[in-house]
């Protein structure tokens, strides 16, 4: 756990929410007290290519945001599992993948649970994918929805790192 004061200056983060077949990736920026979307997208693997090669897609992918678009820090969604274990492995992997590159880049880590991300978004830990979703369009000042809700659930990341002024979890890389 890290403190950090929270200095007027602006602060930009690559927010994630961690997948194989698709990866919630937001850029997103505090200016004062505004929260503001620049990028966002859902990086999706070719189901055809084998394991190994959509790991690496997601790396390239990753990098290359990085280098574009310059962010301080990458706030990821803790992984949270209670049914496939085959599909929360490869997950877990892409998460790997998307921790090495951010830490090779030098962003700070945080990292947040879904519950922490639905109390900061909605202010209530069991709100629903549609409360989560017009919360997010809302605070953002969306004109569109995008299609994939992976891509919602990175701007909800990114906006919880955004507005968690007191205490910001910073994942441990030791």
């Amino acid at each position: 756990m890290q403190n950090r004061p929270v200095l007027n200056k602006t602060e930009r983060t690559l927010a994630i929410d961690p997948g194989f077949d698709r990866v919630g990736v937001a850029v997103v920026e505090k200016n004062g007290s505004k929260e503001k979307l620049l990028f966002s997208e859902c990086i999706l693997t070719n189901k055809k290519e084998s394991q190994s090669e959509r790991l690496k897609q997601i790396g390239l992918e990753i990098k290359k945001i990085i280098k574009k678009w310059k962010p301080e820090s990458l706030a990821i969604e803790k992984l949270f599992f209670n049914q496939n274990t085959s599909t929360a492995l490869r997950v877990a992997e892409a998460r790997g993948v998307i921790l090495y590159e951010s830490i090779c880049a030098g962003l700070e880590i945080f990292e947040y649970s879904p519950q922490e991300i639905k109390i900061a978004v909605t202010g209530y830990g069991k709100a629903a994918k549609k409360e989560m979703e017009t919360m997010t369009v809302r605070l953002l000042s969306l004109k569109t929805i995008p299609k994939y809700d992976d891509e919602i659930d990175a701007q909800a990341v990114g906006i919880t790192h955004l507005v968690s002024y007191k205490h910001k979890r910073r994942l441990s890389t030791d």
